[in-house]
Parts: structure tokens; C-alpha cells; sequence
């Protein structure tokens, strides 16, 4: 049996750009609307939409109930992606790894219970918007019964933003500690953007695999590069699981034509390594890590 490749997209869904102003957002719910149902198309087209997921704010889910409620029905991942200096709006000033470990469980409880409001679940995947956290910010998410947490490309160095580092951490999916960069075996799964792991410096931030890119020979060259280079080093380090993880937004600064370019590269290239393509949500990698034992496969849950 052939080894598998596994790719996921997440599509972080935003509140509006008006009331986003650190992070941006869509022009109008319409452009989410729109652009939602083309990720949707393009996944469907391409026989991926196993891999497709979306995580909305509690702005978006409110915005989008029926619609997301329609894509959850199909068999699409829907988590969450609390955009906090955008979350009920103006009332918090900073990314959510800013604030201690009170002012965390405050704001994930209200954002939680706004998108179940919405929706009428709690969902089990997490996305930190522009990858703020702490070491306060995953037990809390165990705390609240979420089993995935998404993260940015590994190898970010801000030296004015520790919480937006994860220099050091695991490019690969793996199973939480209670640090926010180490790996370990506590019942949270981290499932990060792959991206351009040699690109290492002070205060840099890799680039990764997002459409937003401007579509021309250089971007498409660093999407082969990083590609090429992680599926290179997944199977050089023998990774656990091995995925290409893409990363993207409800705005209308998406590139499609670059996404179809990074999926049909990624499918070339498990082809030409003699993998199997499998399109995957993140609980869906939870499941294959599970598959390998307890919490990381080394032993029991320590707690």
C-alpha cells in the first residue's frame, strides 16, 4: 500500500475589514458569500473537498449560519477562528497571547459561546488568529474541549512578538505540551501551515503556501520550493504524518488560479514519489495520530 500524502486547506473566515483593522477582513458579507462557495467549486472540481475546512469567526458564523450550516451537513470541517482584536468589536485591543491566562479563558468562553449561538455547536478545531498564543492558551484549549489546534508555518521569529513565534516548533503535525512550541503527548493535536522551513533569521516570517500571493513565476517557483522541500524532509525524518497543510482567508484578495496551481503541483508530486494523494480535515489527521497509539503514540496521556 502506497504511503499517504495528506493535504488540507483551512479557510480562516473573517469579520469585516471595517471591523478588523489589525487583521483585515472581507469588503462585505457578499465577497465572503462569494468567495466561500469558489473554495467550495474549486475543491469539488479538483475530488479534494475532503480536504477543504473552514473556520469562521463568531462574526462570520452569525453572518453565514445557513450557509455553514449547509457545508457542515456535507461533510465539511467547521471550526473556529476567533479574530480577537475583531471579536465584539471594539471591545478587545490585542491578539489573544497578549492577555494572561484569565483574560484567555474569558475571551475563548465568550467566543465559543457566541459561535454556537450561531450554529448550534461547539466545534473541536481551532484556529489562532495571526497565530497569537501562550503557554497559557493550549491547557485552556483542552480546558474547553477543543481536540485541534491549528498553527503557523514553524520558524517564526518576531522579536517584538513572542506570541506569534514558533521558532523551534515541529513543522508537522504532532500532539501538544503544555508549551505553545514544544511538542509532547498531552490530548490536543497541532496541526501547523507547512511552508519555507530554510527560511530561518531574526525577525522573519516564513512565507507559506497561501493564494494571496501575487500570481507570477516567483511565487509559483517558492510554492514548488517549499513543497519540494518539506515533502523532502517529512520523509527524511520519517514525520509520523505526513501533510501539506494550506492556509487562506474569506477575502477578495484570494488567487485562485494560484491554488489550483499548488494542488494540481502537490498532486504531481505525490504521483512522482509514489504517494497516495488523501485529502484530509484536521480531526481527520487527529484520527490518523490516534491511529498510531495514545497522544503522540509514546505512552499514556500524562496528566
Amino acid at each position: 500500500m502506497p504511503e499517504k500524502l495528506y493535504l488540507n486547506c483551512g479557510v480562516d473566515c473573517e469579520p469585516l475589514q471595517e471591523k478588523s483593522p489589525m487583521c483585515g477582513g472581507p469588503e462585505s458579507w457578499e465577497v465572503s458569500e462569494q468567495t466561500i462557495l469558489r473554495f467550495v467549486q474549486l475543491f469539488t472540481e479538483n475530488d479534494l473537498l475532503a480536504g477543504l475546512s473552514f473556520h469562521p469567526t463568531p462574526e462570520a458564523a452569525g453572518a453565514h449560519p445557513d450557509l455553514l450550516s449547509d457545508l457542515k451537513g456535507r461533510g465539511i470541517e467547521i471550526g473556529i477562528q476567533p479574530n480577537v482584536p475583531g471579536f465584539r468589536f471594539p471591545t478587545y485591543d490585542l491578539d489573544l497571547g497578549c492577555y494572561d491566562r484569565d483574560a484567555q479563558r474569558k475571551i475563548l468562553g465568550e467566543a465559543l459561546e457566541d459561535f454556537q449561538d450561531a450554529l448550534g455547536f461547539l466545534p473541536e478545531v481551532y484556529t489562532a488568529c495571526c497565530g497569537s498564543k501562550s503557554r497559557d492558551t493550549y491547557p485552556l484549549l483542552i480546558e474547553l474541549g477543543v481536540r485541534v489546534s491549528r498553527a503557523p508555518v514553524a520558524g517564526r521569529y518576531l522579536s517584538d512578538r513572542p506570541d506569534r513565534c514558533t521558532m523551534g516548533m515541529f513543522p508537522y503535525p504532532h500532539w501538544a505540551s503544555d508549551h505553545h512550541v514544544i511538542a509532547g503527548c498531552r490530548p490536543l493535536y497541532v496541526v501547523p501551515m507547512t511552508g519555507d522551513i530554510t527560511a530561518i533569521g531574526r525577525d522573519r516570517r516564513p512565507p507559506d503556501l497561501r493564494p494571496e500571493r501575487e500570481p507570477n513565476d516567483e511565487t509559483r517557483a517558492g510554492y514548488r520550493h517549499i513543497v519540494d522541500m518539506n515533502l523532502e524532509v517529512m520523509r527524511l525524518t520519517d514525520a509520523p504524518v505526513k501533510a501539506i497543510v494550506i492556509g487562506t482567508h474569506n477575502t477578495g484578495r484570494v488567487h485562485f488560479d494560484n491554488l489550483q496551481y499548488v494542488l494540481d503541483y502537490v498532486r504531481e508530486k505525490a504521483a512522482s514519489e509514489g504517494m497516495e494523494l488523501a485529502p484530509i480535515s484536521a480531526l481527520g489527521l487527529r484520527a490518523v495520530a490516534e491511529a498510531m497509539g495514545a497522544p503522540g503514540g509514546y505512552g499514556d496521556d500524562p496528566r
